[in-house]
């Protein structure tokens, strides 16, 4: 089946979409009950009162300028990652094909991270062809490499930033010790599969075990394809270390690059923690331990409050301007099966 190719309503690639099943209803409560008790905690430290009155001194629109062309930005280097991956494992598809719905998918990453990679996945399965899995494949491919380019520049925080104090000392020590388990375990990854591809016995034992299908990118993919994949999403990091430098002075906050550099990367792992709803809570909380001795509690909330909910605005306006026409591509999608099936 070449790319671009739509599968028939018989089609076994459409049935490969696994059937949703219902979450359990304590399983749906635990991001909500996470930021609540999050934020919980933090206002018991801080009064709720400070931070509002911090909050009121923030440049909105100076955030909005500074925030606005980094959204931009990122989405151009996103989109151009995911059509690198998607060309070399999955399907001939054009850049300006994937950027509309990767776009839009921003819309639904504010409610939830998977349902937007499973929209993208389904995209991919009925705009070219491939499977469902393969396709989901790719993605999660892309989502483990922005984990570790998070790792990447943190690491060389690490090496390069000089702690204060014993609190950062005791931290950075532990970074330390982390990181060499993650990238160790990275190349753990990367060896496994490379045996894989050598022997037919593993690699048939991982292809026809449970995951097999979503493990399709990983077996492909050789140490060049990590190495692009970081590379392309590595300015976006470097972009958004810049934004928030130039916000934070904005703000009246002065804290130094390297720093950010270190700390940063730390503070986004800690908001794609599935225990809290849009990312918030574990931002917070994660700004409050590294960067309290920067300003004073409620200006550190109240201003990663107001970045990231500026940034979440400036993504979401992005994604509602591609909306209309993913959606309108998605439904032109849907129904060409059946007016195929019905000349048939």
């Amino acid at each position: 089946m070449s790319a671009g190719t739509i599968p028939s309503s018989s089609d076994p690639l459409r049935d490969e979409i696994p059937a949703a099943r219902a979450t359990p209803l304590w399983r749906e409560a635990i991001p909500y009950l996470g930021t609540l008790a999050i934020f919980a905690l933090i206002f018991w430290r801080i009064p709720i009162r400070k931070v509002e009155q911090a909050l009121s001194q923030v440049p909105i629109l100076d955030f909005l300028a500074v925030f606005m062309p980094y959204s931009l930005f990122y989405c151009a280097i996103d989109s151009a990652c995911l059509t690198w991956v998607v060309r070399r494992f999955n399907a001939r598809m054009r850049y300006s094909d994937i950027l509309p719905i990767r776009a839009s998918m921003y819309v639904l990453a504010l409610i939830n991270t998977s349902l937007a990679q499973g929209g993208v996945a389904y995209y991919l399965h009925r705009k070219a062809g491939v499977t469902f899995l393969s396709a989901l494949s790719s993605v999660l491919f892309i989502a483990m490499l922005e984990i570790y380019q998070l790792f990447l520049f943190s690491t060389l925080g690490v090496i390069f930033y000089t702690p204060v104090g014993v609190a950062q000392t005791r931290i950075v020590a532990i970074l330390r010790v982390v990181y060499i388990a993650a990238w160790a375990l990275l190349a753990g990854i990367m060896i496994f599969f490379a045996i894989a591809r050598r022997s037919a016995r593993i690699r048939n034992w991982v292809e026809n075990g449970r995951a097999g299908a979503l493990l399709a990118t990983f077996i492909q993919a050789r140490p060049l394809d990590y190495l692009v994949v970081l590379a392309i999403k590595a300015p976006t990091f470097l972009a958004s270390v810049v934004a928030q430098y130039y916000a934070l002075a904005l703000y009246g906050i002065a804290i130094p690059f390297v720093k950010l550099m270190l700390f940063l990367p730390l503070v986004f792992l800690a908001a794609a923690l599935p225990i809290s709803v849009a990312h918030l809570g574990t931002s917070q909380a994660a700004w409050l331990l590294f960067f309290s001795t920067n300003a004073s509690p409620a200006k550190i909330v109240a201003y990663s409050l107001a970045a990231q909910l500026t940034f979440m605005l400036c993504n979401a306006l992005i994604g509602l301007v591609f909306l209309p026409r993913a959606s309108r591509e998605l439904t032109e999608l849907r129904a060409e099966p059946a007016s195929s099936s019905a000349t048939a």
